[in-house]
């Protein structure tokens, strides 16, 4: 018999840990012995003899004279083998029949009855199901079970005793399902950080969103989630699992729990109404400061500054929020990525969908950046008003970028068979035009300088409307704090900041868009919203 490992320096005063391993080595088969004259069979022996020794060891700390450890060993035995009897005892009428090979055998086949246990089968755990249906269902016998699952016939026969006791308690609960099992929620998972999003998929699934839900206020068994969501243990481990797995939830003992922030409908409802305001204020804000700088930003002079009006009003609404929410506030405020469990600095939270979400509406807004080696850049304000967010999907890839800014600077004589390919299809898709002169890009061109100059021009109102977006996420921070579990909340702050994306940028652009100050972009003309920034222009 081998010793169990118990991770201890000094186990008592006087004995070092060595000398109680060769100790209990030494006594192991007296031990046995002493175990199978008070057992009926072997597998009860050996599983009392191992219960002693571990005891011994946990107890060890208590023994301070090493003279003393064969009355002190006894002592143990004798009080772990009383509380083995009184166990026994009341757990004997699960005992476990030598030829109960058929469930209705155990339970009776009575249609209530089989309806209580068919309940209490979808309900039990995975390592305890497999026994049970391999015993019970296909007749296979323990040995033959203990080969398929690659654990001891002492422990498969261990697993048939609990389910037995498990399915006989749970048939006599009374078990209610939750109100997700008829009325499920969905959400969306959102990713805001560096590196690849291993998150955007793990959402797809209803059962997924729906566990995500059900243990996001209280720290829920695999049972109970199984109960709230209506779906059967069977259907579920595995999405249990994978939310596990990517650390969307946490388990504490056998509890499960959401490690995520959730924006739900309720929590969107009370935002809505107590930074309507805010939200017109910023909408009011761009609409009065780009009517009054229009000619001075056109005087400029890049390339692109004779584009139509709506096109302009598209392009200085992108630019001046991009500059108030994410330029300025950002730095203002110093946002604290949190690190997730593949260390990665990123947010990950869900969004309930549903509910009146300027996020979730046709103003649903996606940013993005990218730079190439020389330090040129193509920016993003992506809202679908051409029907869908494609344009950070399509130039995320890198040597798409490169021709896109190449065209940009002109720079096209060393195209190669395959560059040529990917600008036809930038022509098609209506990024690229072409004309008698060659390849142009179909958005605003900036040089450094002439970049700087547009941020000078729009400095106050982008510092005006950093200033009411910060209020507004002071506003939605005591809000969150309202919806979310304890441990989640010191992420109210920075996920407050996030919201800004909705609140602060996507929200007044649908209410500029209601007051048909902006307009659907209809497929012609310049690319509304998106420019590129030349660091040195060829």
């Amino acid at each position: 018999m081998k010793s169990p490992v118990i991770n201890l320096r000094k186990v008592g005063a006087m004995l070092e840990r060595h000398e109680l391993d060769s100790k209990i080595s030494v006594m192991a088969k007296t031990l046995l012995s002493y175990c199978a004259a008070r057992t009926s069979n072997q597998f009860d022996a050996e599983d009392l003899a191992q219960t002693i020794i571990l005891e011994i060891y946990k107890s060890a700390d208590k023994l301070r004279d090493e003279k003393a450890f064969y009355g002190f060993m006894w002592a143990i035995a004798g009080n772990v083998y009383k509380g083995w009897c009184k166990d026994k005892a009341r757990h004997k009428e699960f005992a476990l029949p030598e030829n109960a090979f058929y469930i209705d055998d155990l339970f009776g086949n009575e249609e209530d009855t089989l309806y209580l246990l068919r309940r209490e089968l979808t309900l039990l755990s995975e390592k305890y199901r497999k026994a049970v249906i391999l015993y019970y269902i296909e007749n296979m016998s323990c040995s033959n079970i203990s080969t398929r699952l690659s654990i001891s016939e002492s422990m498969v026969k261990y697993l048939l005793f609990k389910s037995r006791q498990i399915l006989k308690e749970g048939m006599n609960m009374q078990r209610n399902y939750g109100s997700q099992s008829y009325n499920p929620r969905e959400l969306s998972i959102a990713f805001w950080g560096n590196g690849a999003n291993r998150y955007y998929h793990l959402g797809d699934s209803k059962i997924s969103q729906n566990i995500l839900f059900a243990c996001y206020n209280d720290k829920l068994t695999a049972e109970q989630i199984s109960l709230e969501i209506g779906v059967s243990l069977p259907y579920m481990e595995d999405k249990l699992n994978k939310l596990l797995e990517n650390g969307l939830i946490k388990k504490d003992g056998n509890r499960y729990y959401t490690n995520i922030v959730i924006f739900t409908k309720d929590f969107t409802n009370e935002v809505g109404v107590k930074t309507a305001a805010l939200r017109e204020r910023i909408a009011d804000i761009l609409q009065k400061t780009i009517a009054e700088h229009e000619p001075e930003v056109r005087a400029i002079g890049f390339v692109g500054s004779d584009m139509n009006n709506q096109t302009f009003r598209w392009q200085m609404t992108s630019f001046v929020l991009y500059r108030a929410v994410i330029d300025i506030l950002q730095s203002k405020i110093n946002v604290v990525y949190p690190r997730d469990k593949f260390g990665t600095e990123c947010f990950i939270w869900g969004s309930e969908k549903g509910n009146e979400s300027y996020w979730l509406s046709q103003f649903g807004f996606g940013i993005s950046s990218v730079l190439n080696a020389a330090g040129d850049y193509v920016q993003f304000m992506d809202f679908p008003i051409n029907g869908e967010m494609v344009h950070p999907y399509y130039f995320n890839r890198k040597n798409v970028t490169n021709i896109f800014l190449d065209i940009a600077k002109g720079a096209t004589e060393e195209f190669s068979e395959n560059d040529k390919v990917v600008a036809a299809d930038m022509v098609r898709k209506g990024y690229v035009l072409l004309d008698e002169s060659g390849l142009a890009v179909n958005t605003p061109v900036f040089t450094a300088e002439q970049y700087q100059k547009l941020k000078d021009v729009f400095s106050s109102a982008a510092e005006h409307i950093s200033n009411e977006a910060e209020t507004l996420m002071e506003v939605v921070t005591k809000i969150m704090k309202n919806h979310m579990p304890v441990h989640l909340k010191k992420l109210a702050h920075d996920m407050a900041y996030l919201r800004l994306f909705e609140d602060a940028i996507s929200a007044p652009v649908s209410i500029l868009c209601e007051e048909k100050y902006l307009l659907p972009y209809n497929g012609s003309g310049m690319l509304p919203t998106t420019y590129i920034v030349l660091k040195n222009k060829a």
